[in-house]
């Protein structure tokens, strides 16, 4: 049995080597995924597990570690390089990104998107830019949850200041439910724009999103305006 194993898996590797994989059906690209992981088991009969759990590949791959555990045969290692997997391929979106002008909703959604589509957890992104609206740098928030995430503003003020940042955007995905900010979110946002305004960093958008693709923009509902507006009469 261990030597059919070997010559199936080693006649995968050749195909895809070959060809590519756009050949592949996808209990086929999950069997050369779990290769790695699973050196014994007959990898054919757990890719077919999550396929059926999942229903398709890409939900396999957005799926977070602890619920890929659920599947008989996998375990905390293989859960753990299967949900790497999009992180990778986040990282590589997001480095591809850089140096992008975030001028303006379109581009800011568009880089949204790249950042933080398809999150299993709620995820906050802070993009530090330039005064042109120019990428300098990102840092990621998340708490491993789908509800909360706890944001370190002196982190946040201290890396704006190392960069000379003069702006901020905040990516916010919300996973569950709609995009409407709830009174924390407000909350936090006006505390960060009082703790940016006085050493000239301007808090220029916060962005709330899900992973169907509706938002919710402080800016364009006029909040930022409100929180000028307020500190002005400081």
């Amino acid at each position: 049995m261990a030597e059919v194993n070997k010559g199936h898996r080693q006649r995968l590797r050749e195909r895809m080597m070959k060809e590519g994989l756009d050949g592949f059906a996808d209990h086929e690209i999950l069997e050369l995924l779990l290769f790695q992981y699973i050196p014994r088991k007959d990898t054919n009969k757990i890719a077919h597990n999550l396929l059926d759990k999942f229903g398709g590949l890409v939900n396999v791959l957005n799926a977070a570690p602890e619920q890929l555990m659920l599947v008989d045969g996998v375990s905390e290692v293989t859960a753990c390089n299967l949900a790497m997997l999009k992180e990778v391929w986040r990282r590589y979106k997001k480095d591809g990104s850089k140096r992008k002008n975030l001028g303006g909703v379109s581009s800011i959604m568009q880089y949204a998107r790249v950042l933080i589509a398809e999150s299993y957890v709620e995820r906050i992104v802070i993009v530090y830019v330039d005064s042109g609206t120019n990428f300098l740098y990102s840092e990621d928030y998340d708490s491993g949850s789908i509800t909360d995430v706890y944001v370190d503003v002196k982190k946040m003020i201290a890396t704006a200041m190392r960069l000379n940042a003069s702006g901020i955007i905040m990516y916010h995905c919300h996973v569950q439910g709609g995009v409407k900010p709830s009174e924390q979110d407000i909350k936090f946002t006006e505390k960060l724009f009082f703790a940016l305004a006085p050493l000239n960093i301007a808090l220029l958008e916060h962005i709330v999103f899900n992973t169907e693709g509706a938002y919710f923009s402080f800016f364009k509902e006029g909040l930022m305006d409100g929180f000028a507006l307020r500190y002005s009469k400081l």
